[in-house]
């Protein structure tokens, strides 16, 4: 049985309703206000796209689970056991949400060297800067093998992109850079598709 009472277009009142109340409960919780308004935010756009939730608590918990373990915040021992604790709620509805929040919400996992998860938001910062540099590279590494008949291989490119991400840029924590590098070498793949898919059919109207 779903856990919603979905509809094809959510009720900003419905929107504005859920909101208020996660609020409430950050307030009680005594959450930082730093990251109420990310969760906040967080709630709003999953309720926005899933419709009201059954169990509110629990949604409010997992949106501020999943906006504290922000790969920034490495490392962060707390598990999800101790966050449902604190938060007085069953850790199997924590979970349940959490994995909801990161399926609908299309957000990144990566794991640490201890398998810890940590959160990477696809409207975030840290995709913004990743999208940016891939884009920029394939563009410039595509150019160079209509010029020059050759191409750098898409994993030595992941290798260049995830050293400037993580020793240049330092957008994300040398900690991931194993896991990047696999985000890192689909987007590429994704991103020489589609750039070559487009000269195949600028070549064709020629």
């Amino acid at each position: 049985m779903s856990r919603f009472e979905k509809s094809m277009v959510v009720n900003p009142q419905v929107i504005v309703s859920v909101i208020r109340d996660a609020h409430e409960f950050y307030v009680e919780n005594k959450i930082d206000e730093r990251y109420q308004n990310i969760a906040l935010d967080l709630v709003r756009r999953y309720v926005s796209q899933e419709g009201t939730p059954r169990e509110g608590d629990p949604l409010y918990g997992a949106s501020l689970y999943v906006v504290t373990r922000h790969p920034w915040s490495h490392p962060n021992p707390l598990t999800k056991t101790e966050f449902a604790s604190r938060l007085r709620m069953k850790e199997s509805s924590l979970e349940w949400y959490t994995d909801s929040i990161i399926e609908k919400l299309g957000f990144v996992v990566l794991y640490d060297s201890s398998r810890n998860p940590f959160y990477v938001d696809p409207q975030g910062t840290i995709m913004s800067v990743i999208d940016s540099i891939v884009i920029g590279s394939v563009g410039e590494e595509v150019v160079q093998g209509v010029v020059k008949s050759s191409a750098v291989s898409p994993h030595a490119l992941a290798d260049k992109i995830v050293d400037k991400l993580c020793s240049v840029v330092k957008v994300v924590p040398h900690t991931f850079e194993h896991e990047l590098h696999r985000l890192v070498q689909r987007k590429i793949e994704e991103e020489s598709k589609r750039l070559l898919d487009q000269l195949e059919g600028d070549r064709e109207s020629v």
